[in-house]
């Protein structure tokens, strides 16, 4: 298999400048509000690397002869160090869609929206093109008698997470995208359907499976508000003991019952999950729905990847690794 990269810092492409410098490449690709990185780090035995100033954006693609180059992502130099007697130098980046003004506190309302029209307009204030599912679109954040939802010294980074969590959902810009959707579904941050991978035992290097305790809840229980009686009224999703009980109290019935169906759906994923070694395959990021082939009861079905990390390592690129967490896909309903 034949190893391909290319890095461009500050729009300039140093690839073959550091080809014999190259100690190790790691780019990590997470499910969820949490920045993607690239660490880089280079053999600087003469201190003749140029130390790139931080926030300058890095481009980074890597793959095979198999799979071409794929572009990894853009990102923002936020970090860079050196060592020595041995001297390296290390460059840390973050995805440059993780915007610095995401995550400025602001104290404000929203009055009369939903989530899909919240979504939209957190976008449209840092450049980014929305993309959210109908069916969390729909969901009313300011049902009566409340009327609105109140933002109070919070960044919309912040609110945007609280809200994911609230609704088993992914909230994440990338690639000049804000998305929001369900957790598990396999969406790309265009929205797009990822690809789906089949692997097979032998196509990894190491698998390991684990089933997690976490799986032992077959029902959650949440409260909302009665407008009429002002008292806590119970919704239940799923059937069967043991409960799981949500301590928030809901403003209505619907907000309820989806906060419920939203925590089941994330402990049903959390009774197994596999984590696979493989030779380098920069398709497989997160979202992308996996089959793994086995005779391995636990490891063998379908998953949901929501780690992934590839790594480059050795001058010239001497080896190409790619390490992937995976859990149980979220129910169709």
């Amino acid at each position: 298999m034949a190893l391909l990269y290319s890095i461009s810092v500050d729009q300039a492409d140093i690839t073959a400048k550091v080809a014999d410098r190259l100690l190790r490449l790691t780019v990590v690709d997470e499910a969820g509000i949490k920045s993607d990185t690239v660490s880089l780090t280079l053999d600087n035995r003469d201190t003749s690397i140029a130390i790139p100033r931080r926030g300058v954006i890095m481009k980074v693609s890597l793959g095979t002869d198999k799979t071409g180059l794929v572009l990894m992502g853009a990102y923002t130099v936020d970090e860079v160090s050196t060592e020595g007697p041995v001297r390296t130098l290390t460059i840390n980046a973050k995805a440059a869609d993780m915007l610095a003004g995401l995550k400025v506190r602001k104290t404000r309302a929203w009055p009369d929206v939903t989530l899909g029209e919240l979504v939209e307009a957190i976008a449209g204030e840092h450049n980014l093109k929305p993309h959210i599912s109908d069916a969390l679109a729909a969901i009313d954040l300011a049902p009566i008698p409340y009327k609105q939802l109140d933002q109070t010294n919070e960044s919309d980074l912040h609110l945007l997470t609280r809200l994911a969590k609230q609704y088993d959902a992914i909230a994440k810009p990338a690639n000049g995208f804000l998305l929001f959707v369900a957790r598990g579904e396999g969406k790309a941050a265009s929205g797009q359907t990822m690809p789906a991978v089949t692997l097979k035992e032998s196509d990894v290097k190491t698998f390991r499976a684990r089933a997690a305790d976490r799986g032992k809840y077959l029902s959650v229980k949440a409260y909302y508000l009665d407008d009429d009686t002002q008292e806590r009224v119970a919704v239940t999703a799923g059937a069967g003991q043991p409960v799981f009980s949500l301590r928030r109290t809901f403003p209505d019935s619907a907000q309820a019952q989806g906060a419920a169906s939203a925590k089941l759906d994330a402990l049903k994923r959390g009774t197994a999950t596999l984590a696979l070694s493989l030779e380098g395959r920069p398709d497989i990021v997160a979202e992308t729905p996996l089959t793994f082939v086995s005779d391995d009861a636990l490891a063998n079905g379908d998953w949901i990847v929501t780690r992934s990390e590839q790594t480059l390592s050795g001058r010239n690129g001497g080896g190409y690794v790619t390490r992937i967490d995976a859990q149980v896909p979220k129910e169709s309903k």
